[in-house]
């Protein structure tokens, strides 16, 4: 099977932040609850003398993570305008062998199932992570139905699963 696709920045910046483990959505929801909760807890009837600094402490470690995540988009769109290889139209095919990469114009890579760290995904995107640190990113939009999607998700479990940390 095989797909086609082309990268935006926003597909880089969302591989990038997959590949470092930073959920954005999430974390931004948990830092949000955690500072509604201590706001909450501050006009509640119980005292505890250092709430106004676990609040200060949690407003600020979440503002310094939002900057850290736009740094990361930042940092993704400078490479996608220096790269003219991310801006070219992909093939990606996959089969017993493992996953082909081939950039029109460039020579395939073979990324064999061995070779996989981790199989991992969010919303937008398919990532390959190698165990070389390389990683590759499929944008989802590229599947045309689940079936696809479903048939690379399924062909790594049954080749790539018995290895840990493959998700």
């Amino acid at each position: 099977m095989a797909v086609e696709y082309s990268l935006d920045p926003a597909d880089i910046a969302s591989a990038r932040l997959l590949a470092i483990g930073v959920r954005p959505r999430l974390e931004f929801a948990l830092f949000t609850v955690c500072l509604a909760a201590l706001l909450a807890w501050s006009v509640s009837p119980w005292t505890f003398s250092m709430l106004p600094l676990l609040i200060g402490l949690t407003a600020s470690l979440g503002g310094f993570r939002l900057m850290q995540i736009a740094k990361v988009r930042q940092s993704a769109q400078a490479a996608y305008d220096r790269n003219p290889t991310l801006r070219r139209r992909t093939s990606a095919g996959w089969d017993e062998r493992g996953v082909t990469i081939q950039p029109s114009g460039s020579s395939a890579e073979l990324i064999a199932w061995t070779s996989l760290q981790r199989l991992r995904e969010n919303d937008r995107i398919v990532l390959l992570l190698q165990k070389s640190g390389q990683f590759h990113a499929i944008p989802k939009r590229a599947f045309p139905d689940k079936t696809q999607l479903g048939a690379l998700r399924l062909l790594a479990r049954r080749l790539a699963i018995t290895r840990p940390r493959l998700r």
